[in-house]
């Protein structure tokens, strides 16, 4: 048994085995900008008669993390979203409505799935337009929805 074959990974030795680079997300040409001498320290010369600034930092690459508070204040806010959703359709279970005519009942239908997929489109719309904003933004626009889209049938029992 060969002392080496312990440190390999099973298959790591088969000829169609290879291993990818890490994909990296695009540099924004902001971030791909350096301020003179930035990265290299005082008195540093590549000789070319400038300081050194090809190299940047992977750790610019890549998004700032959510903080917890956002996650979480987005995870409650989906699930008042998805309790709309719910009352909605509660409330479109137990509505009865006598139309006077064919158009009124087409028009009636129409309405019962437009409220029914709004609370979840809102939420979706939110979370795609606001993608690149700050976060308090993003939860401005979940709370005006979570305003505008309750489930009035369902709660007040009508």
């Amino acid at each position: 048994m060969d002392d080496e074959e312990a440190l390999t990974w099973a298959g790591g030795r088969d000829p169609s085995h290879y291993e990818t680079p890490e994909a990296k997300p695009p540099r924004s040409s902001k971030q791909s900008r350096k301020v003179a001498g930035a990265g290299a320290g005082p008195g540093i010369d590549d000789g070319a008669g400038g300081p050194e600034s090809s190299d940047v930092d992977d750790e610019d690459d890549a998004r700032p993390a959510t903080s917890s508070a956002v996650l979480v204040s987005l995870g409650i806010l989906g699930g008042i979203y998805l309790l709309y959703t719910v009352g909605w359709f509660v409330s479109w279970q137990r509505f009865t409505y006598v139309a006077a005519s064919p158009l009124d009942e087409i028009a009636f239908s129409v309405q019962q799935a437009l409220s029914l997929v709004a609370a979840p489109l809102w939420f979706i719309v939110v979370l795609v337009l606001t993608r690149d904003r700050k976060p308090t933004a993003r939860l401005v626009w979940l709370l005006v929805g979570a305003l505008v889209l309750v489930p009035w049938p369902f709660t007040l029992g009508v």
